[in-house]
């Protein structure tokens, strides 16, 4: 086995490979197509095709963006966790699932990124969803743990046997420290989330936004205790960059 971090339009992309195929962690942004594509070809020395898995985490920009497109080019399978309702669902969703977009353009200019073409479907249409500890399909050595919190339906993927665990958003780091991302919805659940964390001791955590590492249990319980105690959304983190850098006096609390 193979890890690959690849440097994608605003995150880490995870790529597994293995003889008889490979896996992302992550559907990426629809941005990261060329990336991915060139990758297979000037470094894998593979085709695009040889790609088997897309793993889903969660459906923001950066996570699902590409996986249906992946999909469509190379026939490979589309897996989630297991969930009921999409995460930008009805009138309510598209408002979110166009907020998330512009705030993904909003982080691609701060990390002075080219404007690309992000725009993807806001409902999955996942392959296979698996259960708490069930195998990925064709990755055996790899499994799913449900690890909800920043949105209804995150899970992480790891590996007991190369002791790697990828969480996504689940962590993500503001100064050189380790923090919980933002928005986190469902606080409550994602201290639980955070708290499974604590099983995997030892094993190297890649995450989409921050340096592959070992974390400590002291690291996760401090995390669980910068968890704001009330659900966060996506009007807020709009207002508080409207506040922060434009300059505008009001209070999402009351908006």
């Amino acid at each position: 086995m193979q890890l690959h971090r690849l440097k994608g339009y605003i995150q880490n992309i995870y790529l597994i490979e293995y003889e008889h195929g490979c896996m992302l962690l992550d559907g990426g942004c629809r941005a990261d197509f060329d990336i991915v594509s060139d990758y297979f070809r000037t470094t894998l020395k593979r085709p695009l095709t040889d790609l088997k898995v897309v793993m889903v985490t969660h459906m923001h920009p950066d996570h699902a963006g590409c996986a249906h497109y992946l999909r469509e080019k190379t026939g490979c399978l589309v897996v989630s966790g297991v969930f009921e309702h999409h995460w930008y669902e009805g009138l309510s969703g598209r408002f979110s699932h166009l907020t998330d977009i512009l705030l993904t353009h909003w982080v691609a200019g701060r990390l002075g990124r080219k404007r690309r073409l992000i725009w993807y479907p806001r409902k999955l249409r996942a392959d296979v969803q698996l259960q708490d500890g069930q195998p990925v399909p064709g990755f055996e050595q790899w499994s799913i743990v449900a690890t909800p919190g920043h949105t209804h339906m995150d899970i992480s993927i790891y590996s007991e046997k190369h002791e790697l665990i990828y969480v996504a958003d689940l962590i993500v780091s503001n100064k050189k420290q380790l923090t919980p991302p933002y928005p986190v919805h469902f606080p409550n659940i994602y201290r639980e989330s955070v708290a499974k964390l604590k099983a995997f001791e030892g094993f190297k955590i890649l995450m989409a936004h921050v340096e592959p590492q070992t974390i400590s249990t002291q690291v996760l319980d401090d995390i669980m205790v910068q968890t704001p105690k009330v659900g966060q959304s996506n009007k807020q983190a709009i207002f508080n960059i409207a506040k922060k850098h434009l300059g505008f006096g009001f209070d999402s609390q009351k908006s």
